[in-house]
């Protein structure tokens, strides 16, 4: 088998520039559909990652709006005690709501999201300095404030610890808010969702909605369900009841699992395209190898015949081939593998890590294993036919072959 491979590389080497050719489409195609792949499991990898730093069992609920309908559905504070009461599973409810807005402290100005105390209520954000929004801040609608991990940094660069804020004032405005708490850094950060929970300033939702919704009704409602609790379930009770409460208005609910999967049906169409597209190439490369297979068996039609004639069976002329098209469609495999193992990882290192922080594993060893799959079915699928024409030579036809 060595001797047939030594041989096949000899070949190659000899017809260098029409071997590179034959590959090149091979490489493009393997390339494209493995660095497709890593950079779609290294997206995935961020978004998975990103959720990390919020409750899973969380959803969202807004009023919606409906074609023919001339009242609009409403939210206000006393849902949140309708839902906490009569919807099983459901943990806590709060007001969702946050402002875009210029945040001061001392001499630092920086533009922050400013959110009631739902976006921390509901993370996995730890408290490093102070507490966080207590009931008693809820009840009295507290002027004061927590600190997520960015804000901290950003309103107090020169801090020389977390403690030190503590008792400060930050200001929105004329309003003036207390620091008593500082968070760490939230597991992962959600800046490639669009917002970033380790942006904020977060005050009691109170406070928030004194201060900012002035009698308005709420945006939307947070709410947190228990560990057992199904969020299908908890989603489709929450809607009944306010439904029940409010005449018959009609609720949409949102959650971080339905938008993760909506992201992973859009990778899964591109990844179906770029296949199909990948998989175009590789049939149009694979019939570049059968045809190169034709080609040197015609080429090596009269060394054919005296090797015939010296004693070669046709299993070894079979053989010989089909280590042949192995070869050249390995060759191809490997280098496509490999080159799209590169742009993949090129292409989280550049763009996925800098959103998320975080990368997905280079499948090296699967790639190696899928290589030398792909080389042997097309080496099957495309060599044999030429293998079998090269076997099948008449070696006294072959000997007056000119």
């Amino acid at each position: 088998m060595l001797d047939y491979m030594r041989e096949t590389l000899e070949l190659m080497q000899e017809n260098l520039t029409r071997t590179i050719l034959t590959l090149i489409g091979l490489v493009v195609g393997v390339a494209a559909i493995i660095s497709i792949q890593v950079a779609a499991a290294g997206m995935a990898a961020a978004v998975n990652g990103a959720f990390r730093g919020i409750n899973v069992n969380t959803f969202f609920l807004f009023p919606k709006s409906t074609q023919g309908s001339t009242r609009r559905a409403n939210l206000g504070l006393s849902d949140l005690t309708l839902l906490e009461r009569n919807v099983p599973g459901v943990k806590t409810a709060i007001p969702f709501g946050q402002t875009r807005t210029i945040v001061n402290a001392g001499h630092q100005h920086v533009m922050l999201k400013f959110g009631g105390e739902s976006y921390r209520r509901f993370s996995t954000a730890p408290v490093v300095a102070g507490h966080a929004i207590t009931r008693s801040d809820v009840e009295n609608a507290t002027a004061v404030c927590v600190l997520s991990s960015k804000a901290y940094e950003r309103l107090f660069p020169h801090a020389v610890d977390p403690t030190t804020v503590l008792g400060q004032s930050v200001y929105v405005g004329p309003k003036r808010y207390v620091v008593v708490g500082v968070l760490g850094p939230a597991t992962l950060s959600t800046a490639s969702l669009g917002f970033d929970i380790n942006n904020d300033v977060v005050i009691p939702y109170t406070t928030f909605y004194n201060d900012y919704q002035r009698g308005r009704p709420l945006f939307g409602i947070q709410v947190l369900g228990s560990r057992d609790a199904t969020l299908a379930t908890l989603e489709a009770n929450a809607k009944r009841v306010l439904s029940e409460a409010h005449g018959g208005s009609v609720y949409q609910t949102f959650d971080f699992g339905f938008f993760s999967k909506q992201i992973d049906g859009f990778f899964g169409v591109v990844g179906t395209i770029v296949s199909a597209v990948g998989a175009i190439s590789l049939l149009v490369a694979g019939i570049g190898i059968m045809n190169i297979l034709f080609v040197s068996v015609s080429e090596r039609t009269r060394e054919i015949g005296i090797r015939r004639a010296i004693g070669a069976s046709r299993a070894t002329i079979l053989i010989q081939f089909f280590v042949e098209a192995f070869v050249l469609a390995f060759s191809g495999s490997l280098v496509g593998m490999l080159a799209g193992l590169g742009i993949g990882e090129l292409a989280q290192q550049l763009f996925i890590a800098r959103i998320s922080g975080t990368i997905a594993a280079l499948p090296w060893t699967q790639a190696i294993l899928l290589a030398t799959l792909f080389a042997t079915v097309v080496t099957l699928v495309f060599g044999t036919l030429p293998a079998l024409r090269a076997a099948s030579v008449d070696p006294i036809e072959a000997l007056r072959y000119e």
